[in-house]
């Protein structure tokens, strides 16, 4: 195998010294770059907290307005009163009618003939107009 060396090409001292400054103002902006993508993703998080809890609020505001006030607490004097008035009244259930059934005199009669069940009617095919133009009537 032959080996083929490629010789590389010495740079001046002005393209290095060139070089050297674009990496170093490379390496600037993607520093503002990173701090910048940064604030804004803690600017996003802020945001969704504070609209997660104005949701939040929304919601129990709305619970808090469906929800009837509860009853002031009654004193003991009318509570008295209230439970001489109150009368539980209990429906009574229907008693349940027990039917019995007895054969009928003549036993051995046989008992009639279940009717023959309707055959279905016939399958017939269905074809659009657009199939009898093409191919006619089959």
């Amino acid at each position: 195998m032959t080996e083929v060396t490629v010789e590389k090409k010495e740079r001046t001292e002005e393209q290095k010294r060139v070089l050297e400054e674009a990496r170093k103002k490379a390496l600037e902006v993607r520093k503002m770059n990173g701090d910048l993508r940064k604030k804004e993703k803690e600017l996003e998080t802020i945001q969704k907290k504070e609209q997660f809890e104005a949701r939040q609020k929304a919601v129990e505001e709305g619970l808090a307005k469906m929800k009837p006030p509860p009853p002031p607490p009654p004193s003991d004097h009318e509570e008295e009163s209230e439970q001489e008035e109150v009368v539980i009244v209990k429906k009574k259930k229907p008693k349940k009618k027990i039917v019995y059934v007895t054969d009928s005199e003549s036993e051995s009669e046989p008992p009639p003939p279940a009717p023959a069940p309707v055959p279905p009617p016939p399958k017939t095919k269905t074809i659009s107009r657009a199939y009898r133009s093409m191919f006619g009537d089959l």
